[in-house]
């Protein structure tokens, strides 16, 4: 590693020992888009980022860096400069046409979710959940190093310290497959407890922390042995969907999606030392740091925010903010190694809202692939020429819509329409409905009601995510859709 590369990691190793985390609001304009069109307003000028307070010593944000989503339904990864706040292209990884994806002789990538990068900021991870890929891209060219099938349900993976493997958790499965980075394949596994969500490194390279979607645990793992040495229980939830790390390691947050909660984890004595109500569809947590204090920036999918929580010394965090997204569903979040920018994907609008640290507001929303997962800034990506080989446009500027529809009967839900090649998806969740209960959805065309798609809720009355592919847009009024019981 070049004397130069040390001096990129040295300055953003606070950032890595963070959690991975990858339109119109329902909470209003958001800031950083126009009110009445819902289209992104110009990119932040550098002037403009210079503007605000960099930690001492961290490295200021630079035309070298990259921000990389995780786009789900495109299947791309969307490449951003955020000097200029320019959404350069896409990597395209898979088919965004429904009729090739299901077709018996399509073998590209379906469902691109989770990622990670290297410590030299070199290559990039892509994990795609539903085709169990792990795909491993140069930074400096967006070319693909090399593709390798892992277990079922790959959820979430990391490169190791000394960035030769990268490690996945299957999350169907009870273990982590340990991938060769650049030859590709299946070198190693590791067996965790039941359903392991994502993997995350200490700082010093000494330590791996796994947690789980079917156990209230976590898995500290000795990364010379790859071998388990201490589980910590009584995790507020046993499904945990994301974590993130405090720079100094010891400090770990939990973030329970369907319970609502967060378990903050003492690593040093090893134990749970509180547990946050955060609310409905809590996603990804990020550590920020300011010269005022020490936080954490938490995203809440169900009400359409991004929490703000203050670390205390002596007690458990309290919330000191919140911001409200300029679209809908928060999801992943990655700050900037200088800690001045903080950067959220809202997963139901294909945007990206980019956080001031300093005056806690959207200084603008860019427009990216469709459905992003998770976000990761990656610093020193690109350290010469401008790094748009192989990109692609697809997936970009697509149109997306979201409409909450008329319910008949208690609860809540709300829908999102957005068009992908040959059919429009149409994606729906509930909250609080009648339990037990079989729902249709219907959309008016011509003065007639037509049925898209039918759903039963759980004994909570919830369904978190119902799936329809249908001709809708231009066909279907938008703000006429309306959800009832079956046959009333």
């Amino acid at each position: 590693m070049s004397t130069h590369r040390d001096t990129i990691w040295r300055a953003q190793i606070a950032v890595i020992a963070c959690a991975a985390l990858v339109l119109l609001s329902a909470c209003g304009d958001g800031g950083g888009q126009d009110a009445q069109s819902g289209s992104p307003t110009p990119g932040t000028s550098t002037a403009q980022l210079e503007q605000a307070p960099a930690l001492p010593g961290a490295q200021p944000i630079s035309p070298s860096d990259r921000v990389y989503t995780a786009d789900q339904s495109s299947n791309t990864v969307s490449v951003i400069n955020p000097a200029t706040n320019e959404v350069l292209g896409t990597i395209a990884l898979g088919a965004q046409r429904l009729g090739d994806i299901l077709g018996p002789q399509y073998l590209r990538n379906v469902d691109v979710h989770g990622l990670g990068f290297s410590r030299d900021g070199q290559f990039l991870d892509a994990v795609s959940v539903t085709s169990n890929t792990v795909t491993v891209i140069r930074t400096a060219d967006n070319s693909i190093v090399s593709q390798t099938t892992v277990g079922r349900s790959s959820h979430e993976g990391f490169f190791s310290p000394d960035g030769q493997t990268v490690w996945v958790a299957d999350r169907a499965l009870s273990q982590l497959d340990i991938v060769d980075a650049l030859q590709g394949g299946v070198i190693g596994q590791i067996g965790t407890e039941s359903g392991p969500s994502k993997v995350l490194f200490s700082p010093d390279g000494s330590r791996a922390y796994v947690n789980h979607s079917r156990a209230a645990t976590i898995d500290v793992i000795d990364v010379a042995s790859r071998e388990v040495v201490q589980q910590i229980t009584g995790l507020a939830d046993s499904f945990s969907s994301d974590m993130a790390l405090s720079p100094d390691g010891k400090e770990l947050w939990a973030a329970h999606k369907k319970a609502g909660k967060v378990s903050v984890i003492d690593l040093t004595a090893g134990a749970v030392g509180a547990v946050l109500d955060t609310g409905p569809n809590t996603n990804h947590p990020a550590f920020v740091t300011t010269p005022e204090a020490e936080l954490v920036y938490l995203t809440v999918g169900g009400t359409n925010e991004t929490k703000i929580y203050q670390r205390h010394p002596d007690g458990p965090p309290t919330q000191v903010g919140s911001i409200p997204s300029s679209g809908v569903e928060p999801h992943g979040i990655w700050p900037s190694p200088d800690n001045t920018r903080v950067y959220v994907v809202n997963e139901g609008s294909d945007s990206v809202d980019v956080i001031d640290t300093a005056t806690r507001a959207i200084v603008t929303t860019l427009r990216t692939g469709q459905e992003g997962q998770a976000v990761v800034y990656v610093a020193g990506a690109v350290l010469g020429g401008p790094g748009t080989a192989n990109l692609t446009r697809q997936g970009l500027n697509l149109p997306v819509q979201n409409v909450t529809p008329a319910l008949v009967g208690p609860g809540s839900s709300s829908l999102i329409v957005r068009a992908v090649d040959g059919l429009d998806m149409v994606q729906l969740s509930g909250r609080g409905m009648s339990a037990n209960t079989r729902y249709t959805v219907y959309a008016t065309h011509a003065g007639l009601q037509n049925p898209l798609m039918s759903f039963t809720t759980d004994q909570n009355g919830d369904k978190p995510q119902v799936l329809a592919f249908v001709q809708f847009l231009g066909v279907y009024d938008i703000n006429s859709v309306t959800v009832r019981p079956s046959g009333g």
